[in-house]
């Protein structure tokens, strides 16, 4: 027996949080979760859930043939190996067991498994009800074991003991444990931070957040007094988004093509988003999505908007944005830019008539051609761009998903101080933890994934701790 309050301290409720309290109850600690908002699930309760895992039995069931060495080799090659590699190889190493794991606690995949990114095999879990089920699943089990739960609780330091960290603590009153889990989250809810540490979607001006209000990042200021390193500044998922609303749209139909400052066609539309963000980066973060009359009505008439790719469980629905009635409507307020001519609408965007002109003459021609000869989109979303009024609409990657910025951690979860070693007693995972997402968003189920194979980890290793302290004591 300890002398102290819990075994485990977990600070957040979000999937990895959930799944730390879990992973350390099912290894015989007592249990904490503080968390600030009066609701358990943070953003992970408004996210799909997805969920990137290699060499899973629900792969298996499907004939598909991966493992976690190849997701290892596809996450590191496609960010250069610029993050925690050994921190990535243990994320690679238990995605899968951690799908798995969710599937005996309970929560149920479609059947269909889909590509995240771009990598060779489909490898994401697709959850029947999205992340508000797996939240749901694995708050019940934590409930189930006896994990106690503070809501409406925001930590503002941590209390340490001889050099280790020993509690949290809230305004005057504090609980203490033999070890402390942070999976408080991001900052993306925080104006600030965002300037500060993400500013690269601060920048594009229209920067707005789509996840959970208490994603302030509250971390970054409580773990300044034990020397906690921060890493991975300025990451983070951006999506392409128009100055129309704040409304939530991944992808942007395959029927359009986009054009930089320059006039000129610079990638395939359709690229997976964690690609293009690096895409839109390399142009400045702007761009210009280009079509007709004609396509607009087509693909409103159609009613479902025409993405490469669809999440099981997702109801068929018309764009958000590229619709006629939307369109009309900004054309109205200034912020789509049409023209009888595509002469005149390289004037009204700013970008040279040529280099405009010879774009969309190529557009048709690989449209003629049913074979996209120069950036290899798929031939059934080459559309034509030949009746007038020609629409002009700036895109830049000013949606916020989530922020990879914050604290650098080890392969078992523990929290590194500014020279790189181990602070005792501390451990993170999943948003709030910096270096794991890299440069390169691998894809969907990337984020989620990690907080729920990370946040295991972490619990594990805090529960093991906390063992020790209390063997010690």
């Amino acid at each position: 027996m300890s002398d102290y309050d819990f075994d485990v301290i977990v600070v957040g409720s979000g999937a990895a949080g959930l799944s730390a309290a879990l992973a350390a109850s099912e290894d015989g600690a007592t249990v904490l979760v503080v968390e600030s908002q009066g609701i358990v699930g943070g953003s992970s309760r408004l996210s799909g859930g997805l969920m990137m895992g290699a060499g899973t039995r629900y792969q298996k069931a499907l004939g598909i043939e991966d493992s976690p060495e190849a997701l290892f080799h596809d996450y590191m090659t496609l960010n250069q190996w610029k993050v925690e590699s050994a921190v990535v190889e243990r994320l690679t190493q238990r995605a899968g067991a951690a799908v798995e794991w969710l599937g005996d606690l309970g929560v149920e995949f479609y059947d269909e498994m889909v590509f995240g990114g771009d990598e060779t095999v489909p490898r994401v879990h697709c959850p029947i009800g999205r992340g508000q089920a797996v939240v749901d699943v694995l708050h019940a089990r934590c409930r189930e074991r006896g994990v106690e739960f503070a809501l409406g609780q925001r930590i503002d330091r941590l209390i340490v003991e001889h050099g280790a960290v020993r509690g949290v603590a809230v305004g005057d009153d504090s609980i203490t444990a033999g070890a402390v889990v942070v999976a408080s989250g991001g900052f993306g809810a925080n104006e600030e931070k965002r300037r500060e540490l993400f500013p690269s979607v601060f920048d594009t001006e229209w920067s707005y957040y789509i996840g959970a209000d208490g994603a302030q990042g509250d971390a970054l200021d409580f773990t300044r007094d034990v020397d906690a390193q921060i890493t991975g500044f300025n990451r983070g998922l951006r999506l392409m988004h128009t100055d129309f609303d704040k409304m939530y749209e991944a992808y942007i139909p395959g029927w359009l093509i986009l054009v930089n400052r320059d006039g000129r066609r610079f990638c395939n539309e359709t690229a997976p988003y964690g690609i293009m963000d690096g895409l839109l980066s390399e142009q400045g973060d702007v761009a210009f999505a280009i079509f007709d009359h004609t396509r607009l009505v087509e693909a409103t008439e159609l009613g479902v908007a025409r993405y490469k790719q669809s999440i099981p469980g997702s109801t068929k629905r018309q764009s958000p944005h590229w619709n006629l009635d939307i369109i009309e409507m900004m054309i109205k307020e200034g912020k789509v830019h049409v023209a009888d001519s595509v002469g005149q609408l390289a004037s009204s965007i700013g970008v040279p008539a040529q280099h405009l002109q010879a774009t969309v003459d190529r557009t048709n021609e690989l449209h003629e051609l049913h074979e996209d000869v120069d950036y290899l989109k798929d031939p059934k979303f080459l559309e034509p761009i030949t009746d007038g009024p020609f629409y002009g609409v700036e895109v830049r990657p000013a949606t916020c998903c989530f922020t990879a910025c914050g604290l650098r951690i080890d392969r078992e979860g523990q929290v590194l101080d500014s020279a790189g070693r181990p602070i005792a007693g501390l451990f993170a995972a999943g948003e709030v933890a910096g270096g794991v997402i890299g440069p390169r968003y691998v894809g969907s189920g990337n984020s989620y994934g990690n907080c729920v194979t990370m946040g295991r980890v972490a619990g594990q290793s805090a529960a093991a701790v906390s063992a020790s302290v209390g063997a010690a004591t």
